[in-house]
């Protein structure tokens, strides 16, 4: 019964600590699909919104991307736009908050690629947006490319991927 006793015991700790390795020191898999998450979280917005709110959300986005971080996007009815820095990336962020009345952001089918030596990741989704109280919304495929800078996942690069129409 003693040894019984023991042996669960010792998987309970040894399942103990495998959980709390988990929690304390995630795959760099987990920490990137977080930040799309947080991604989406700020870049949504909605009508009762202030100007104040959606200023620091602007802000906020671009505390996700590195400092020389490049932005390439196609929009419909704009045209391809190249963003290059974070300083620029919260300017637009900023002025695009305060256009519209409201946003929704999601990624779906989201794939994550990490470099073999864990300091780069490449990922590709669709982003699905809603702007606005229109029922319709736009879908685009997106690649990013985020670089783990001074212990911090950041996205360094992201552009619209061209789709055969």
């Amino acid at each position: 019964m003693k040894i019984i006793s023991r042996l669960v015991l010792l998987a309970a700790l040894t399942a103990l600590g495998f959980w709390l390795w988990t929690v304390f020191f995630p795959s760099p898999e987990k920490v990137i699909h977080q930040r799309l998450t947080e991604l989406t979280a700020t870049a949504t917005f909605g009508t009762k919104d202030s100007a104040i709110a959606r200023g620091l959300k602007a802000q906020r986005l671009a505390n996700l991307f590195s400092a020389d971080a490049q932005l390439i996007f196609d929009a419909p009815g704009v045209g391809q736009r190249i963003l290059t820095g974070r300083e620029e990336i919260r300017e637009t962020a900023a002025a695009g908050f305060q256009s519209m009345p409201s946003l929704a952001a999601e990624f779906l089918d989201v794939s994550i690629r990490v470099a073999v030596d864990r300091r780069a990741a490449e990922v590709s989704c669709t982003a699905k947006i809603r702007s606005g109280d229109n029922k319709d919304f736009g879908v685009q495929e997106m690649k990013f490319v985020f670089k783990k800078i001074e212990g911090k996942w950041l996205i360094a690069r992201v552009e619209t991927v061209k789709t055969l129409s």
